[in-house]
């Protein structure tokens, strides 16, 4: 609360109950109340709900005014909310270990409540220019007003809108937002990957096992493989386009006999950081060269040789299919958010109270989720 603290002890006293109204904005996102005049007017209306979040029964609803000028506050002081959300983010993984866990990334299409108008629109550095850059350096590079954007769907046809664009990293089982980047429209998807990977990065865990990054196909770069490798994990992303076939590789790269017929990923090495590839024993049984000597039993290549052709587990493998088939929880997030959590309907005209909003969604989605699952854990208990 020094946020809202006076900065000379002249003049009238502080009556406003900022921590209130903060819980107040909390709830007027887990109940789906629309403005800040529709959330003063059920305040006022409803005692138990102005009792729950903190207002005294004496104590004035703060109007509009006040409700826009705490939000002005949050958004020139943006770093504050961002530290709540990772200190809650924190306390979650202290009882339930959710750094552990794979992580999904995906962008999703935010529409702004500001009239439509025609920006100039800055080039932005590629990823190779970004693994040059630190974080802060990408951080402020990276435009946050509202601005036109375009994305295919799933049918291949161009959708548009105003607004922006929210990059969400989740993890895969629990599915809580461990990072929620917003940036204008414009920008495209993996251009915002690698300042969401090094936000992220921070809040896991090494363990025995590899973390994974999943992406969706949109993230097909030689950048982004080498960025997730050099954090020390591994990333999960389908290719772009199949690879012409020279008579050496199948389409996911992995070696053929000289009847073209693929090996089969056997394991990963992992003191020489190769990829172990075997005969394709059903092919092989009848073969007329099994005995000529011309093929090889086994085949190592090293994942440092291309590492956006060879992932561990290799492609097509249902091992690989299954990670990569995690990465719909960041899928679901983002719906679950615009449909219950306003995220597409924030019905703020200035973008950072906009974004001050937007952070404010992150953390309600994870309280609520911990809360949620603190009551199961307790209820299984009980039985």
């Amino acid at each position: 609360m020094n946020l809202f603290q006076k900065e000379t002890r002249v003049g009238p006293s502080i009556t406003v109950n900022y921590e209130a109204l903060l819980r107040s904005l909390i709830v007027r996102i887990m109940e789906k109340i629309p403005t800040q005049k529709a959330l003063i007017s059920r305040l006022k209306s409803d005692l138990r709900l102005k009792l729950n979040v903190g207002f005294l029964y004496s104590e004035t609803i703060p109007s509009e005014a006040t409700y826009s000028r705490a939000m002005a506050v949050l958004a020139a002081n943006l770093s504050v909310i961002e530290q709540m959300n990772q200190s809650l983010i924190q306390l979650i993984n202290d009882e339930l270990d959710i750094f552990e866990e794979n992580v999904a990334i995906d962008v999703t299409a935010i529409e702004a409540r500001t009239k439509p108008v025609k920006t100039k629109n800055p080039k932005l550095p590629s990823t190779k220019e970004q693994r040059t850059m630190t974080r802060e350096e990408l951080r402020t590079l990276i435009p946050t007003y509202p601005a036109w954007g375009v994305k295919k769907n799933s049918k291949g046809k161009n959708n548009f809108w105003f607004g922006y664009k929210g990059t969400l990293a989740v993890s895969t089982q629990s599915q809580y937002i461990l990072c929620m980047a917003i940036a204008s429209a414009f920008a495209s998807d993996v251009s915002l990957a690698i300042p969401t990977i090094r936000q992220t990065v921070p809040l896991l865990s090494t363990k025995k096992e590899p973390t994974y990054f999943s992406f969706d196909k949109g993230y097909d770069a030689q950048e982004l493989y080498q960025e997730v490798h050099d954090l020390g994990f591994e990333p999960i992303i389908p290719l772009k386009f199949v690879p012409k076939n020279d008579g050496e590789v199948d389409a996911y790269y992995a070696p053929i006999c000289l009847l073209e017929h693929s090996y089969q990923y056997d394991s990963y090495d992992s003191r020489y950081g190769a990829l172990k590839y075997v005969q394709p024993k059903i092919h092989c049984q009848n073969c007329p060269l099994q005995r000529e000597g011309l093929c090889q039993k086994v085949i190592k290549i090293k994942q440092m040789n291309d590492q956006r052709k060879y992932n561990h587990p290799a492609r097509g493998t249902k091992a690989w299919e299954t990670k990569y088939k995690k990465r719909s929880s960041v899928e679901r997030v983002n719906t679950y958010l615009k449909e219950n959590y306003q995220l597409n309907d924030t019905r703020f005209y200035k973008s950072a109270q906009a974004i001050v909003f937007y952070h404010l969604i992150q953390l309600t989605y994870n309280v609520k989720t911990f809360v949620n699952q603190r009551l199961s854990k307790r209820n299984a208990e009980k039985k």
